[in-house]
């Protein structure tokens, strides 16, 4: 889902960096691109060629979305790699379609992007200047360039939580759910808590990691559902206007209304009382209102009406 624009860069607790990976680029181990075939496996180096890299998916390249590296497009080792690759491609076609605000986010990220190169300007911070580059990738669109200046920022500041966090919503955009989720619990753990920053990467890694990719991914401790009643309502309180946040709550609240493109109730919720499902009811319309997209906000208006319907009939 496209969701609002990231926050601007603010200082955060000092985290360790992570070692270094023999990989792409200089972002930490985990977050680099890896050079190896995403079907079977192999570096470059190893194909006996000479090569340097291997080709990308020419697709991923049209959609503008971050894409992999394959020794050829019918990987000899994992010949029905590319078939299940390809349903990343629908993917992302279908949650354009859903995403569709009239240009809104767009205008939302060329925005913050005046406001960070702004302040590079004036100050020469470089992680400003590659937050604002990526922000500007973003108001046009191209998640697979957005997606690099992220990591770029966070390789230069490890430490901070908004590269993640940008480069977390990228990753959303382009349907790459699991490392979405990563991305947005690095952040989460640099911003401080109870903070907004905390709340807002709270809520889209519970969105996440709520998508069917992210079905046998380790969740966190409070995976759980007493542990997401609780986690959901300081959530809301911290950032009542997020839509992200609010989406949270009403869909720990509902565990037989589904989250929007994923699978709720997956983390053993219990029945709920007529009471919470009001609750989620005004949560799901909340969230509503604050959506620049038709057709989620009319997905998000159908779930609050199921749940009132529900809650009635207790």
């Amino acid at each position: 889902m496209a969701g609002s624009a990231p926050p601007p860069a603010a200082a955060a607790p000092p985290a360790a960096a992570a070692p270094p990976a023999a990989t792409e680029g200089g972002a930490p181990f985990g977050v680099r691109v890896s050079l190896a075939c995403f079907g079977c496996g192999l570096l470059p180096s190893e194909m006996g060629d000479g090569r340097k890299k291997h080709p990308v998916c020419p697709i991923c390249v049209k959609l503008k979305v971050p894409t992999t590296y394959w020794c050829c497009v019918n990987c000899p080792g994992n010949p029905g790699a590319w078939r299940g690759h390809t349903e990343l491609h629908k993917q992302v076609r279908r949650h354009r379609r859903r995403s569709k605000d009239g240009g809104v986010m767009q205008q939302q990220h060329h925005e913050a992007a005046e406001v960070q190169a702004q302040y590079a300007a004036q100050t020469g911070d470089e992680y400003s200047e590659l937050l604002a580059k990526g922000l500007r990738y973003a108001s046009k669109e191209d998640l697979r360039r957005e997606a690099y200046a992220f990591r770029d920022a966070i390789a230069l500041r490890p430490d901070r939580p908004v590269g993640y966090f940008n480069l977390g919503i990228a990753l959303t955009n382009s349907t790459h759910y699991a490392e979405a989720a990563q991305r947005f619990l690095e952040a989460k753990e640099r911003y401080p808590v109870g903070s907004e920053g905390w709340a807002e990467a709270t809520a889209r890694a519970f969105s996440s990691l709520t998508q069917e990719e992210c079905a046998d991914v380790a969740k966190p401790d409070w995976w759980n559902d007493e542990g997401l009643k609780a986690l959901s309502a300081r959530v809301v309180r911290a950032v009542p206007d997020d839509m992200n946040a609010c989406e949270m709550r009403a869909a720990v609240l509902s565990p037989g209304a589904d989250v929007l493109g994923g699978v709720s109730g997956i983390w053993g919720a219990v029945v709920r009382s007529a009471a919470e499902l009001k609750e989620a009811a005004t949560y799901f319309e909340r969230a509503a209102a604050l959506c620049p997209a038709p057709v989620i906000r009319a997905e998000f208006t159908d779930r609050a009406a199921w749940c009132r319907t529900k809650a009635e009939t207790m």
